[in-house]
């Protein structure tokens, strides 16, 4: 099996296997870390509803601002990087869970302004559990939206999962290819066996 970018580049850029295994290191050490502090950000989302907690509208801004702000760097560290297609791979899947946070973070502020907004209340683990169900489209029906707003959302993440897909997909790969240029490699090289 070969891995485009990666393995099947000309022999005078060829990453030796040290350099390899080092970036693959990286990549899990950073999709973990990326994960804990997705996961602490979740825990920042208070459980109770009080005076401080941010409108679901804000919410949104603040995740959209962070989400942007993320994106840009990472498609900046894929043109930059010795192995773009590694780091195309991570950033989608950094990606995806931040996105899926967002919409988790707005979830559970709707559930916390309106109780009765889902079948169930919402703390951040099962608004996560929920957001992608949604994303995956399995919806198993545990937790489904009741009131205008909470269904509104989710009709809103619903065609975003859509868009997603598709842009960030294409978005990271072209930033791969751009990095396999960068590098001297052309696709016809990176994708040769």
């Amino acid at each position: 099996m070969s891995l485009p970018g990666i393995v099947d580049v000309p022999a005078a850029v060829k990453p030796t296997r040290r350099e390899l295994i080092i970036a693959v290191a990286g990549t899990v050490v950073r999709l973990i870390l990326g994960f804990v502090l997705i996961a602490f950000a979740l825990t920042l989302v208070p459980d109770t509803p009080d005076g401080r907690m941010l409108a679901p509208i804000g919410v949104a801004l603040l995740g959209a601002v962070v989400y942007l702000v993320i994106s840009r760097r990472q498609l900046k560290r894929i043109t930059h990087s010795r192995f773009p297609t590694l780091m195309a791979a991570e950033a989608l899947v950094l990606l995806a869970a931040l996105f899926l946070a967002v919409f988790a973070m707005i979830y559970v502020a709707i559930s916390l302004f309106d109780a009765k907004a889902f079948t169930e209340p919402l703390d951040a683990f099962t608004s996560y559990y929920f957001a992608l169900t949604v994303l995956a489209t399995v919806g198993f029906g545990d937790i489904t939206p009741v009131t205008t707003v909470a269904r509104a959302v989710t009709m809103v993440q619903m065609a975003l999962d859509l868009v997603f897909i598709a842009v960030l997909i294409r978005v990271v790969s072209t930033a791969a290819r751009k990095g396999l240029a960068h590098r001297g490699v052309t696709t016809e090289d990176s994708t040769a066996s």
